[in-house]
């Protein structure tokens, strides 16, 4: 299966109701919700801005999945692979998002993380990650995209690892 940005993007756009559903539900005092049109922000991981009542601003990146649940997070680390060399880096490298919002639309399930905490653990953990859950390249249009599926559970209790410091 070849992928389509654009593709992708244009499904995203699709799901826009639910997601302003969601984001009410999560954030709870919503006032403003703006798609991002801006083809170099949405590439930069910002497909939404969500304004606050109290001023304070989220970007978001939105992910919808088609698929039941698989208990496990993809993590793209190089988004461009042309002929054996990684040109240009996956989206745990390059996002500019406050927080990633993936909905798996069969199970009705959201995983909501904060980017900063994922690009911690993805510094702390990625060698190790890449050797044990590393997936098949995605082949696009020209270039390949690698990716790792990290189960929930590990990912997540890597992130907890993250919201502690000892000093």
């Amino acid at each position: 299966m070849i992928h389509c940005f654009q593709d992708c993007l244009q499904y995203s756009h699709d799901k826009e109701g639910s997601f302003d559903y969601i984001y009410h539900k999560y954030f709870k005092t919503v006032s403003n919700i703006e798609r991002v049109t801006d083809t170099k922000r949405q590439k930069n991981g910002i497909d939404t801005i969500i304004t606050l009542d109290s001023g304070e601003i989220k970007l978001v990146q939105e992910k919808w999945r088609e698929r039941t649940f698989t208990d496990d997070f993809l993590i793209e680390y190089c988004s461009v692979e042309q002929e054996g060399i990684c040109v240009k880096p996956g989206w745990i490298y390059t996002i500019d998002a406050d927080y990633i919002f993936v909905v798996y639309g069969h199970s009705r399930i959201v995983k909501i993380y904060s980017v900063a905490q994922l690009k911690l653990a993805w510094s702390e953990n990625k060698e190790q990650w890449i050797y044990k859950y590393n997936l098949p390249p995605a082949q696009n249009e020209g270039y390949y995209t690698h990716n790792v599926a990290v189960p929930c559970n590990i990912l997540e209790q890597e992130l907890l690892t993250q919201m502690t410091l000892t000093f």
